[in-house]
């Protein structure tokens, strides 16, 4: 008999159940695109029991954002299902990440790529000119990353100099070149010997489709030193010599098979050639090529350097069948002051920025630093770059640089900015400044000075020039009349004495008079003073050229 309660209408029969289980993980990833601001990858994780799991993404240095959405029951198997998804911002690069999934029962972990594969990956070889590392340091060495058999697409090709771009660095990419259904390409730059030859690691990278690919050059050395390695001093920077007061020496070594048991000691000519103290242990660094730099940095005093103190760097190393030993001091040769102009053009302005770009030439030797100023203040190193010096063209010696800053168009119209330069053939404090800014203000107040004095003193030349010539002129006037006066009254008793002569009886006209011989006499005095005061010139001594002379 079935019981009519309520509670057995309610029963709704058996309960599913399950025991402990752990999650399935899949990746979830998309085709390749270029051009994309940002790509979203996923997790799905799936049957598992019970709740919860914990889903954490690995993205390492990568801009990224990440969402988990609530879990899911199947109400028919009672187990979970859960997605999690990782957005990363800007331009993806070949780096993979890690999806982790921590349950009760196991810890998952999932590594995922930024997207599916559906192209052919290019090759990159590479290729350099020949060198010689004892030969002219400005010698131009060509560099040239050849790319191919790749699938055609938008491809960019960047230029690394120790890792990092350099907008210095100026390089041309042709074209692809069709090969059937695939592609080639190159990307060349050009560098000088001096730059080969300090061991600095160039980098051809190839952006495509996502994924970074990168060939590094191989470096010219020398064949008399041990393979491999090699070692290179540099001198302080005119900043830290002359502003900072802090100079200091940097020795580098290159291409050490392991980081252990290298020893960097210096030490100097006038000691006697004994060590001197460590600044500190060397700092090691690993690079591209799986080999470790060494650096060692010695602070020495400003005198010294600038009186021509040599110091020496003496390199050991297990791996190495002799020491390798550099010595360094200030170089000779004549000190040229550099020239320094700041330019920039007006029209930039329509797009809302402006560059400012520091020209610095005929200036000897090649060390030289360069700063910006936003209103007397530095600006960030990391906002402006200064290309290496280069030599000059002409028979000289002397070098060039440039300094770029862009600002924008309302820091332009609100700020003054200053080009500094720093070198040791500056006198003073050795810095030049070059201002510039939209509203420059008035002349510099000497030169104002000056201009002002001068327009002063010709000014009162010229009053002094018109009072005088005032003078002289009522002078001659007065002098005029009186001469004037005197012969009419000398005509006067010259006819007088004609119409009355001794006797009563008139002398003949045509016999010679003695008042006529008076007369003719005394007219050439007058012409022969007049022309000797019309016909007067100013002393020498002065400047005249803004007088008119009367006419004679």
């Amino acid at each position: 008999m079935v019981s009519d309660s309520p509670e057995a209408s309610a029963d709704p029969g058996p309960v599913p159940t399950a025991s402990i289980q752990g999650p399935l993980v899949y990746p979830l990833t998309s085709c390749c695109k270029t051009g994309a601001t940002s790509k979203t990858l996923g997790c799905l994780v799936r049957g598992y029991f019970p709740e919860p799991v914990t889903v954490t993404w690995d993205t390492g240095s990568l801009n990224s954002s990440t969402l988990t959405f609530p879990a899911v029951q199947d109400s028919s198997s009672s187990l979970y299902t859960v997605t999690s998804q990782v957005t990363i911002l800007g331009e993806w690069t070949n780096q993979k990440l890690t999806c982790s999934v921590a349950h009760a029962a196991n810890t998952t972990i999932r590594t995922i790529t930024g997207c599916t594969k559906n192209f052919t990956d290019p090759s990159l070889r590479f290729f350099y000119s020949s060198c010689d590392p004892h030969g002219d340091a400005q010698a131009t060495i060509h560099l040239r990353c050849y790319i191919s058999g790749y699938t055609p697409g938008k491809m960019k090709v960047t230029w690394l100099v120790d890792g990092q771009e350099d907008r210095n660095l100026f390089s041309y990419t042709a074209p692809d070149q069709l090969e059937g259904k695939l592609a080639s390409t190159y990307s060349e730059v050009n560098i000088t010997q001096g730059q080969w030859a300090s061991q600095i690691t160039y980098t051809c990278q190839v952006s495509y489709y996502g994924f970074i690919y990168e060939k590094h050059a191989l470096r010219c050395t020398a064949e008399s030193e041990p393979r491999g390695v090699s070692a290179y001093l540099s001198p302080p920077t005119p900043l830290d010599l002359y502003v900072h007061k802090s100079p200091k020496l940097t020795c580098l070594v290159v291409d050490l098979a392991s980081s252990e048991n290298v020893n960097l000691l210096w030490s100097r000519e006038n000691k006697g050639g004994v060590i001197l103290p460590p600044p500190g242990p060397p700092v090691i660094k690993p690079q591209f090529n799986g080999t470790f730099s060494a650096t060692s940095t010695l602070p020495v005093n400003v005198s010294d350097w600038i009186e021509g103190e040599t110091y020496y760097c003496n390199v050991t190393h297990p791996d190495l069948p002799k020491p390798i030993l550099r010595s360094i001091s200030k170089g000779p040769g004549k000190r040229v002051t550099p020239e320094v102009y700041v330019l920039w053009s007006p029209d930039e302005l329509k797009k809302g920025r402006l560059t400012l770009t520091c020209l610095i030439q005929n200036f000897f030797p090649a060390d030289i630093s360069v700063l910006w100023l936003r209103n007397d203040a530095p600006v960030q190193a990391d906002r402006h770059s200064t290309t290496r010096p280069h030599k000059a063209s002409d028979s000289l010696p002397s070098f060039f640089v440039y300094s770029r800053l862009v600002v924008s168009q309302s820091d332009w119209e609100q700020n003054k900015f200053a080009c500094e330069v720093i070198h040791e053939a500056l006198p003073g404090s050795r810095t030049l400044q070059k201002e510039v800014s939209k509203n420059p203000g008035p002349a510099q107040p000497v030169p104002a000075e000056l201009a002002l004095e001068d327009l002063c003193a010709e000014e009162a030349e010229s009053q002094e020039l018109e009072a005088m010539w005032t003078g002289l002129l009522v002078f001659t006037t007065l002098f005029l009349l009186s001469v004037s006066y005197g012969a009419a009254i000398t005509l006067c008793k010259v006819g007088t004495q004609t119409a009355l002569l001794p006797g009563g009886a008139p002398r003949d006209r045509e016999s010679p008079l003695p008042g006529r011989r008076a007369l003719t006499s005394t007219l050439p005095q007058v012409k022969w003073v007049l022309a000797a005061i019309l016909q007067e010139q100013p002393p020498a001594s002065h400047d005249y050229t803004n007088v008119q002379e009367p006419a004679a």
